[in-house]
């Protein structure tokens, strides 16, 4: 039992060695297994036996899913208006996902049906949620690297565990991240919260898109990737995505301000910063304002929470051998986003124009 024990733990220390690593940079010529371990297809300290076993019975499962589908009869479509849409929703998404790619150009490109065919499959092993626009986006740079029809639906699946709140009905998950980002604009830029508040824009539903589809329609392929695998890394922190956007923010704060932007104009501002971003800068960036935060003897409980950092308690962290803190509670009026009756659809028409 104990060396059971000893050998978990020096495992675990390895892990912790991987993950650091990862959040440097991943070799690009490494991806292909690498995002497997990222995305749950693999376990960590699984065995090359236990994996071969795993592949086979994926492949199988996948297969399986894939046959209720394709041998649908018309009758049996007809009967499923819920089929119907997904269908004919996926249809509509795959054909203009990524097409200025070589890997996605031209016509009958046989990529595109690899993405419709996937999608369909996951319609099937998720009937709750089955379709959601958006989910193209994130399948398509999965199956760029892997180019492997059931390593790609199953690497699909565990992304979409890890963002699968993205995609509510309700789109209760979109507003919380919202939310949580403008408690951390309220904490990292004060005067950039107030103007937004002051100018129709503290809802921050400008950040819509880059947090439904993490950036994805912002950055380039490659540095998309990299972006995720560090995201799906975990570190330093979670919602590391949110600390992206505050980076983005802060930089842009002098352009939004100084313009005197409203809502629209925020809006046109943030979609014109596509393919303009550099993913290096901002991951260093979102980095010195975690550490920043982290530090901070200010950063209530709301802040560190988010983050996943422990709590001030009686001006001490809930962690032995760390330096005294002050807490102050810096919580403004404005740190929380109203909700109104209307905006469940208003999000949702405002969410389609942006993607």
């Amino acid at each position: 039992m104990q060396k059971t024990l000893s050998m978990y733990k020096q495992f675990l220390r390895q892990l912790h060695c991987y993950i650091i690593i990862i959040f440097q940079g991943v070799t690009p010529s490494l991806r292909r297994s690498v995002w497997k371990y990222l995305l749950n297809y693999y376990s960590w300290e699984s065995t090359q036996k236990e994996r071969d076993q795993v592949a086979k019975e994926k492949k199988e499962e996948y297969y399986r899913m894939k046959t209720q589908w394709m041998t649908m009869t018309k009758i049996q479509e007809d009967n499923f208006s819920d089929y119907r849409e997904r269908k004919s929703l996926i249809e509509k998404d795959v054909n203009r996902t990524d097409r200025t790619y070589t890997f996605y150009a031209g016509d009958n490109n046989p990529h595109i049906q690899l993405l419709n065919d996937i999608l369909m499959t996951y319609v099937m092993y998720n009937f709750d949620l089955g379709y959601v626009q958006g989910m193209s986006d994130l399948l398509s740079p999965i199956l760029y690297l892997l180019q492997d029809e059931v390593d790609t639906f199953w690497c699909f699946v565990g992304f979409m565990e890890k963002v699968i709140s993205n995609f509510d009905v309700d789109q209760a998950g979109m507003k919380e991240q919202l939310q949580h980002l403008h408690t951390l604009v309220a904490f990292i830029e004060p005067e950039l919260s107030t103007y937004l508040d002051n100018h129709d824009s503290g809802n921050m539903f400008f950040c819509f898109r880059w947090l439904l589809v993490w950036f994805k329609r912002e950055l380039s392929q490659e540095d998309v990737m990299k972006l995720w695998e560090v995201l799906w890394a975990g570190l330093p922190c979670p919602n590391f995505h949110l600390l992206i956007c505050v980076a983005i923010l802060e930089t842009e704060k002098r352009a939004l301000m100084d313009n005197n932007y409203g809502f629209t104009e925020i809006l046109k501002h943030i979609n014109e910063l596509s393919l303009k971003l550099d993913v290096n800068f901002l991951l260093n960036k979102a980095e010195g304002i975690y550490r920043q935060i982290e530090e901070s003897a200010h950063a209530n409980d709301n802040v560190r929470e988010i983050l996943g950092l422990p709590k001030i308690e009686n001006g001490n962290l809930d962690s032995p051998n760390t330096a005294s803190f002050t807490y102050l509670d810096t919580t403004a009026d404005h740190a929380s986003v109203n909700i109104d009756t209307n905006e469940v659809s208003y999000e949702r028409g405002i969410s389609n124009s942006y993607l």
